[in-house]
């Protein structure tokens, strides 16, 4: 059964902005919370001081996402680039 993948519009503006100077590697993140509907914690991922809440690498970027298991979501909460 897959999940359901929704993004905060916080994320979703932090991901926007990210587009101006670097508009190909903002794909990696779309990419890889596109998979999360079928895989919600792939081995890539890593816990956030809770197995509900991970995080996940993707390209120079990292996306936080918590998991609500009773509704079958992740949540997009932050995107944020590595330096």
């Amino acid at each position: 059964m897959s999940y359901q993948g929704n993004w905060e519009i916080r994320a979703v503006d932090l991901t926007a902005g990210f587009l101006r100077d670097d508009p190909t590697g903002v794909a990696a993140p779309w990419e890889s919370v596109g998979r999360l509907a079928g895989e919600p914690r792939p081995p890539e991922s890593f816990a956030y001081g809770s197995p509900d809440l991970p995080r996940l690498r993707a390209g120079r970027y990292r996306v936080f996402y918590p998991i609500d298991e009773k509704l079958r979501a992740v949540q997009i909460d932050h995107v944020a680039r590595l330096p």
